[in-house]
């Protein structure tokens, strides 16, 4: 299944891990995201034989800490459309390939989707196959960021900082609309859940903060070179980008990650 966009770009995700800059903002993303979502799932009861699939698995670091819960009887299954940087076991089996095309197997206790469904336009398809995928009772994790929330800069070395940041979020979240992602998805996620026939439907929403040179900063600096000519095409210069480079390793900077939905929704045990 091929999508193209309305300006005839194809649709799907907005980074590519096969760049050089792809493990630091892998690493960054681990580092953001993978607390929220243990704890979401310690909360929901994972332990040993359970078997998992995480779906945009990225560099693999929720895999490992899922692996070390489900063992030794359970299995986690990584998915990644280029699974690089994750790494193989007796307990994880990696996957490379796109879930718009992919059948996920069945009888999963969990299965984990984070900052996946916000950028396919096919996500309610993709909801209901996730659904079917499910043991009776297995839980639904999807996890994306509300990219509409711009109230995100708590301090801010300067005006000029400011305006570069506020330049930088313009372009690279225009650039991931030209490709088919809806920045505000995750505020309707419960009802799309729903309405894929889970019950339990359950959201979580939260973000912190980060100084510069650590978490959400780190993690838009990589963004920053890994959409460089994106960047350049909407009007940004190279010394531009250069200058907000250093503005994210700021001390004094102070921001908000976005918004992130976690979003939980069990299959029914009974028909």
């Amino acid at each position: 299944m091929t999508t193209t966009t309305a300006d005839g770009q194809t649709a799907g995700y907005m980074f590519d891990n096969a760049t050089d800059e792809a493990a630091h903002q892998l690493r960054h993303l681990g580092e953001v995201l993978d607390p929220g979502t243990r704890r979401t799932l310690f909360e929901l009861g994972i332990g040993p034989g359970w078997k998992v699939t995480d779906i945009g698995a990225g560099a693999g670091t929720l895999t490992a800490w899922l692996a070390d819960q489900v063992a030794p009887s359970g299995h986690v299954t990584a998915v990644d459309l280029d699974p690089r940087h994750i790494t193989a076991g007796s307990t994880v089996t990696v996957r490379a390939g796109d879930i718009r095309q992919m059948k996920v197997e069945g009888a999963q206790q969990a299965i984990v989707a984070r900052l996946v469904l916000m950028h396919l336009p096919e996500r309610d398809q993709v909801l209901t196959q996730l659904m079917a995928a499910l043991a009776p009772g297995g839980v639904l994790v999807v996890a994306d960021w509300d990219c509409t929330w711009r109230d995100m800069i708590r301090a801010s070395p300067s005006p000029r900082a400011t305006a570069l940041i506020e330049r930088f979020q313009d372009a690279l979240l225009a650039f991931g609309e030209s490709r088919g992602a809806d920045m505000g998805w995750a505020k309707r996620a419960p009802e799309a859940m729903r309405r894929a026939g889970l019950v339990d439907v359950d959201s979580r929403i939260e973000s912190r903060l980060w100084r510069g040179g650590t978490g959400i900063c780190l993690l838009h600096r990589s963004n920053s070179i890994q959409r460089e000519p994106q960047l350049l095409a909407a009007g940004m210069s190279r010394e531009d980008l250069a200058e907000l480079r250093k503005v994210l390793m700021d001390p004094e900077l102070m921001l908000s990650g976005y918004l992130m939905h976690t979003t939980t929704g069990r299959r029914p045990t009974t028909a």
